[in-house]
């Protein structure tokens, strides 16, 4: 990544080539609830990996058809969607429980 300067000056800001992989720390997924990230994209996800990517890219029309057809089906039902997670500020979604708000926790 590179950062760009008001002076024209571009300068390597972080070089991935160089940082270690950390592996993610998340729940088995069976342990996922339905509408978890991991549990609605383990279909694209897989056959990326596998680089199949007709079957992802499949896989990934049917998970957004399914999200669109919810979504009308909410609409003509007048349905709110719940979030757990986020909450909608003017025209954007704000995490509820942001880093530096965990981290100002942590101290005390």
């Amino acid at each position: 990544m590179y950062a760009k300067y008001a002076t024209g000056e571009n300068t390597v800001f972080v070089d991935t080539k160089k940082l270690p992989i950390i592996k993610k720390k998340v729940r088995k997924l069976e342990d996922q609830n339905e509408y978890e990230s991991r549990s609605l994209w383990k279909d694209v996800t897989f056959n990326l990996k596998i680089r199949d990517i007709d079957a992802a890219t499949e896989a990934k029309h049917r998970l957004e058809e399914r999200q669109r057809a919810e979504a009308r089906e909410r609409k003509e039902k007048e349905i709110q969607w719940e979030t757990r997670l986020f909450h909608e500020d003017g025209e954007c979604w704000v995490y509820d429980e942001p880093l530096l708000k965990r981290l100002g926790a942590a101290k005390h």
